[in-house]
């Protein structure tokens, strides 16, 4: 038995129709066009692509990190936190940018040593 939904995005109520999930080598391309439209700016030092619809872009531990994923946050637009955490290595912030990339989840990060206050 086969069925067919007919989409009149006319139609009151409408909702658009769910998309199946990209396969991984359409996420690898979609990666591929993403660094080339940041060429400009500083680049990822390892990338990770998975078929759960996401891309990671993994920055430095060091603290002009912190300034490039600004920029791609400048450039892509999303949400930039940061958080304190007591790690193995001493203390570390934790800076992560989250933006939609044509519908598949961006993560840009790096885990930057914390500078001791200065008085």
């Amino acid at each position: 038995m086969t069925t067919v939904y007919i989409y009149d995005p006319k139609a009151e109520g409408t909702e658009l129709p769910k998309l199946p999930p990209l396969p991984i080598g359409c996420l690898v391309v979609g990666t591929f066009n993403l660094l080339e439209e940041a060429i400009d700016l500083p680049q990822p030092q390892d990338i990770h692509v998975s078929d759960l619809q996401s891309i990671s872009l993994q920055f430095a531990g060091e603290q002009p990190s912190l300034r490039a994923i600004t920029r791609w946050a400048q450039r892509f637009g999303g949400v930039i936190t940061s958080e304190l955490h007591d790690t193995e290595r001493g203390p570390q912030t934790w800076c992560r940018l989250e933006f939609d990339y044509y519908g598949v989840a961006v993560k840009a990060y790096a885990h930057i040593p914390a500078t001791p206050a200065t008085i």
